[in-house]
């Protein structure tokens, strides 16, 4: 782990004490050090269900661990370079760790009692948006969320349960992570911005826009940081790294946006916006991609330009519509 880090700026971080400076400074550093970005995640959340022990010097004890990362290793002996390397290694690893644990000890000390009172009495507070409408929600922690059309979250303290889509700018608390359920997904801040998309299908979508998140399943886990797009589709967990783009988040804004985008993903955000649901019955076009943009148009345009797109038809019985293959596309 990067001697740099200042850990007494990581311990107020992680405290949520950091001064916004500071705050911004640790971001910038977990983004530019992924890897032991996601050490210091997996240290924290592994303390958290730790009691904080009586008569511990934290100060000290960081203090200590501080010198111990900083002294000069000894010289090896020859022949044993090799083993000394990895031994080396393995030092470094256990004196960042202790580190971390110490500075995460630290958040766990000023916040652990106080945690699960406040847990415990906060009601669930649901959240959501007819089809068509975006609306933005302020939790009591200060956390802003927009909601995108036809979505709903169930709030409770700083863990919450989504389905649709929702943008996120959540406000840090290192003794209080914040937690999104979506879907098989869980997404646990690290102080950050960020969208979530769920389609309902086991397809879930995250786009982070600043600062880091962890994204899990029941198998994998994945560090993002800002312009990362992490993808949890059938069961697998991939990571797209610096991909995301302003279309990426241009919902927010009204405006519905697809890039080779699957036909299922497609059906499932027309019926959010526009309150229509897709059956297609040629299951050649079910294999198609769509590219395309949207943002006042009528929902009878949405479909025309849809259907022609995929050189098909479109049929519309109410709020179904039927995509057939033409005969030209056959």
């Amino acid at each position: 782990m990067n001697p740099s880090l200042d850990w007494d700026k990581l311990g107020r971080y992680l405290a949520g004490e950091a001064s916004p400076d500071e705050a911004a400074e640790i971001r910038r550093w977990l983004e530019q050090h992924p890897d032991e970005a996601k050490r210091i995640v997996a240290m924290n959340e592994a303390i958290g269900g730790l009691e904080p022990q009586a008569g511990l010097d934290v100060e000290t004890a960081l203090a200590s661990v501080k010198t111990r990362m900083r002294s000069p290793a000894p010289s090896p002996t020859a022949g044993s370079a090799s083993r000394w390397g990895r031994r080396v290694g393995s030092l470094e690893a256990w004196a960042a760790a202790a580190a971390v644990l110490i500075v995460a000890g630290i958040a766990l000390w000023r916040g652990r009692d106080g945690r699960k009172a406040i847990v415990s009495e906060v009601p669930t507070a649901v959240h959501s948006t007819a089809v068509g409408e975006r609306r933005t929600v302020r939790l009591e922690d200060g956390t802003e969320i927009m909601l995108g059309p036809a979505s709903r979250i169930s709030a409770r303290g700083r863990d919450v349960v989504l389905a649709g889509e929702a943008f996120f700018r959540v406000v840090h608390d290192g003794a209080r992570p914040f937690t999104v359920h979506a879907g098989q997904a869980v997404i646990r801040d690290v102080g950050t911005v960020f969208s979530v998309h769920d389609d309902g299908d086991s397809h879930v979508r995250v786009v982070v826009s600043e600062g880091a998140v962890q994204l899990s399943d029941v198998r994998d886990s994945v560090l993002l940081s800002r312009g990362d797009v992490g993808l949890l589709q059938g069961g697998r967990l991939t990571v797209e790294r610096g991909t995301a783009t302003a279309e990426d988040l241009a919902w927010t804004t009204g405006k519905l946006v697809f890039r080779d985008a699957a036909i299922e993903e497609v059906s499932a955000d027309l019926k959010r916006w526009y309150g229509v649901e897709l059956r297609v019955t040629d299951s050649a076009l079910l294999r198609r991609h769509f590219t395309g943009s949207f943002s006042s148009e009528s929902t009878n345009r949405v479909l025309d330009v849809l259907a022609l797109a995929l050189g098909a038809r479109a049929e519309r019985h109410g709020d179904t519509v039927y995509i057939r293959g033409s005969a030209s596309s056959r």
